[in-house]
């Protein structure tokens, strides 16, 4: 199988015992369309960490799920339907969309591929036959991996997940800080896990959203299909079952300094609207700058990772404000502008520093 000839040449790459022609082998047969969930940086790292081990490449059928998803998640409607501008002018609709979501899709390639740079090997726990994976999203950018199983997970900027060299041995587990979309291959007899710092998140196969920032003063679980089994790990421990299209979210008590009058676990409804293909919860995934009903404080956090900026508050009152609201390409004075339009507070941009009074 061509997979098994993968694992080979790859094992004779690393030994330098290669010839010319089975490097040019080896480079056609990872541009095949089943072969690219991994890169050749990964693969190395699986064979040095066990050599009789080859990885499972996606099936096909797998892989045009994917694709489908993926064509769904590039090319949804990117209009904002919320806010207007201060002339009262809505943002002008986006022309050559085609063009641009194929521009998109080539420097989304180029970004996972600069993102696989922050792989790497960490000694876990004095055991040196188990190492831990760490993949990272730079910046502002979002990046997309495949796990050794399949199952594939989009990180958010700031984000990063790791995960041991025996993943899939026993349980399918990974530690998640920041926000991740996941879509798990369905294995019953290896549950995936994710942990945060706030919960213990157990799933056999579905899709799911998980925001987990550790300077937020919420943590959230929304469900997109399939049902999880979710565990909290901070206080009073609690073993709750999601439905599709439910969100659990969990205040954490060491960020609620506004004393507001919220329990410490709620459990909502997603809500989609029909313009829409995710519920706002998930929205990133289609780079929508999105939040409903929020405090002022927590849009404050998504817009620092959105515009890459700091944003700080000279009268903690404002923090109570609410807004909902959708952003794609507008600016950050244009979308600060958009928010005081339906409020009453100031703004000072200096440089990468924002001051709201």
């Amino acid at each position: 199988m061509d997979q098994d000839t993968i694992w080979t040449l790859v094992g004779k790459k690393l030994n330098n015992e290669a010839t010319p022609e089975e490097l040019r082998q080896l480079h056609h047969l990872l541009m095949q369309p089943w072969a690219d969930v991994y890169s050749i940086q990964i693969l190395e790292a699986m064979w040095r960490q066990n050599p009789n081990k080859p990885p499972r490449f996606i099936p096909h059928k797998l892989q045009q799920k994917w694709d489908k998803l993926e064509s769904r998640l590039e090319t949804g409607n990117t209009d904002s339907d919320t806010f207007q501008s201060p002339a009262n002018e809505a943002v002008p609709r986006i022309k050559n969309t085609k063009r641009r979501v194929i521009q998109a899709l080539v420097a989304a390639a180029c970004l996972v591929f600069a993102l696989l740079s922050f792989f790497y090997w960490k000694n876990y726990s004095g055991n040196y036959n188990v190492k831990t994976y760490q993949v990272v999203a730079a910046g502002r950018n979002i990046s997309k991996i495949v796990l050794p199983d399949g199952t594939k997970v989009w990180l958010n900027a700031g984000s990063e997940i790791f995960y041991k060299t025996n993943y899939g041995n026993g349980n399918r587990e990974i530690r998640l800080t920041g926000e991740a979309f996941f879509d798990v291959v369905k294995d019953a007899e290896h549950p995936f896990i994710v942990n945060t710092a706030s919960m213990r998140i157990k799933v056999l196969g579905t899709a799911f959203n998980v925001r987990s920032y550790a300077n937020d003063n919420v943590s959230e679980t929304s469900l997109i299909r399939g049902r999880i089994e979710l565990i909290t790990t901070t206080g009073p421990k609690q073993r709750i079952i999601l439905k599709p299209a439910e969100k659990l979210t969990i205040l954490n008590p060491k960020h609620n300094h506004n004393n507001k009058d919220e329990a410490l676990i709620t459990l909502s409804t997603l809500r989609t609207a029909k313009t829409d293909s995710l519920p706002s919860e998930a929205q990133w995934l289609e780079n929508k700058l999105v939040f409903d009903n929020e405090y002022f404080d927590e849009v404050a956090k998504k817009m620092e990772r959105w515009y890459g900026v700091s944003i700080s508050f000279k009268n903690d009152d404002l923090k109570e404000k609410r807004f909902s609201g959708k952003f794609t390409t507008e600016s950050l004075s244009t979308a600060l502008e958009a928010l005081r339009a339906t409020s009453n507070f100031n703004f000072l941009i200096e440089y990468k520093e924002v001051i709201i009074y």
